[in-house]
């Protein structure tokens, strides 16, 4: 693998081998179509295309009496694939950021009943000791987030979870005295196991929606189990974030006890 990628990393370093892969993304060409663009003869095009045949990052075609070169997909895939490695760190990194900024600015709420700017987000913060791909599951798979979702003595019903980028989702709490109580939204943002970004709105008895809030989770690796944040933004009123913080913090407790574990870490940041 590694001497793969020193070949497509070599061939790549030549900006004139870069803008002949940029003409093949848009389709095959004839070797005199490729030279074209450039103030070079046939021949040193040709081998240009020849690095880049040896790295494996296009093939030769076969047709009547040319031979077209194509973009040979495997190869920058191999690319995507080791790009992708440096990107989890990085995604990664950025959560850990955005979780200390997060903190550090709700540190400074100091009475969040009477200061309304500051208390427009609820951040919770749960360390499970289970996998991320598991707790990332429990808030994902319909039949989990059943067995958790909810204050103490409710009962979730799903109506609809669709957890893709604009999937739509919505269930019902059943409370201790038959009360049902709707909720809803869309998910924006779906990346397994890491983070989940979806809106949130109750469904009042006058047939319309409370002001919609947006949920943002994610989950990061953290000795062995999962050190999960949950932020809720957009909140209208310090008494709505505070109820929200209470049933949250309750779903949180019961979700621990589905995954078979305690939590730890801060409750409220």
């Amino acid at each position: 693998m590694d001497d793969k990628l020193d070949a497509i990393f070599s061939a790549l370093a030549d900006p004139t081998r870069r803008a002949i892969l940029g003409r093949l993304a848009n389709g095959k060409a004839t070797v005199a179509e490729l030279a074209d663009p450039f103030e070079l003869s046939q021949p040193a095009i040709s081998k240009h295309l020849k690095v880049l045949e040896q790295a494996g990052l296009i093939r030769s075609g076969r047709e009547a009496n040319s031979r077209p070169r194509v973009l040979e997909p495997a190869a920058l895939k191999t690319i995507a694939d080791w790009i992708a490695d440096y990107r989890r760190f990085w995604d990664q990194s950025f959560d850990r950021l955005d979780d200390y900024l997060s903190r550090y600015k709700d540190t400074k709420m100091t009475n969040p009943e009477t200061d309304t700017d500051n208390a427009r987000d609820l951040v919770l913060v749960r360390r499970f000791d289970a996998p991320c791909d598991l707790v990332f599951r429990a808030w994902t798979d319909p039949k989990a987030l059943a067995q958790w979702c909810g204050p103490h003595g409710f009962k979730a019903v799903g109506d609809r979870l669709e957890a893709w980028p604009g999937g739509r989702h919505r269930a019902c709490l059943i409370a201790p005295d038959g009360e049902e109580h709707w909720v809803g939204g869309k998910y924006l943002e779906v990346e397994p196991p890491h983070r989940l970004v979806f809106t949130h709105a109750w469904e009042l008895a006058t047939g319309e929606n409370s002001p919609e809030t947006v949920v943002t989770i994610t989950f990061r690796e953290s000795d062995g189990g999962t050190e999960m944040t949950f932020r809720q933004s957009g909140f209208d009123s310090a008494s709505s974030l505070k109820g929200h913080e209470a049933g949250w913090s309750q779903s949180l407790e019961r979700l621990s006890v589905f995954l078979g574990t305690e939590s730890e870490g801060p409750d409220h940041v």
